[in-house]
């Protein structure tokens, strides 16, 4: 879709509040859109920690945010709601090297959460308190890149430089619970293989895609990380495989 589209947005962006259930699950980010327009809160996207600051780490960073960013712009592009969803989505990148160097996920949670509990009209905008007590994906889940997400980019640009021959590369990130501790959910014992201590089914966290980001937080707009189609790490969703520097 080229620079500056001003095609007809289609009628379920206009009438969403009116369409069925069954539209809903079909029709691209509907739940996404039908949240906005009922909490009143104009902003979408989530909060985005980076937790690795040595020199080197600088470049795949900022490869690893434009990278980010065309891919988020290139899905809706591709959905046909760049006119209506691009305006809205803002980018919050948290970088503090003394509080977030080397920050656990548990950590980066803690922040999150005390990022959500400032929530104001002067910071986020007209109804961010609807947004806020709706727990909507904003103000529940965040993103965390560490070194092995920032390794993901690296083996991307690679691949990329060599032809783009084999398998497709992915750059991955990932996605936190902010309330899982506080539920109790993946601590204790389990059944399933251990992941950075926990063997429960679910982590409190997901690896991700980055070219899924808009359909993720669209998808957690009407259900839990944990539900049915959660994907345990080291398995990346939405994608068969495991994370790519595992």
């Amino acid at each position: 879709m080229p620079h500056g589209y001003r095609g007809e947005i289609p009628r379920i962006i206009t009438s969403i509040r009116e369409i069925n259930h069954t539209m809903i699950k079909t029709e691209p980010l509907s739940i996404l859109i039908r949240d906005l327009q009922a909490t009143g809160f104009k902003r979408w996207g989530f909060v985005i920690f980076r937790t690795v600051y040595t020199e080197e780490s600088q470049r795949l960073w900022e490869s690893y945010i434009e990278f980010l960013r065309a891919s988020v712009e290139e899905y809706l592009e591709s959905m046909e709601l760049s006119t209506l969803l691009k305006p809205l989505l803002e980018w919050v990148f948290i970088e503090d090297r003394e509080t977030l160097d080397n920050a656990t996920k548990q950590h980066v949670r803690e922040s999150f959460s005390e990022w959500t509990s400032q929530h104001s009209v002067e910071r986020d905008g007209p109804g961010v308190e609807d947004a806020f007590q709706q727990q909507t994906p904003r103000f529940r889940y965040c993103i965390h890149v560490d070194q092995k997400c920032l390794d993901t980019v690296a083996q991307y640009e690679a691949w990329a430089d060599a032809g783009a021959e084999g398998d497709d590369k992915q750059v991955v990130y990932v996605v936190l619970d902010k309330n899982c501790h506080r539920k109790g959910e993946g601590e204790g014992e389990g059944r399933f293989p251990r992941i950075e201590g926990c063997s429960r089914e679910y982590t409190g966290w997901q690896y991700t895609s980055v070219h899924c980001l808009a359909h993720l937080y669209d998808k957690l707009s009407k259900q839990e990380l944990s539900g049915y189609d959660y994907t345990r790490p080291p398995m990346v969703f939405p994608a068969d495989g495991p994370m790519p520097t595992d």
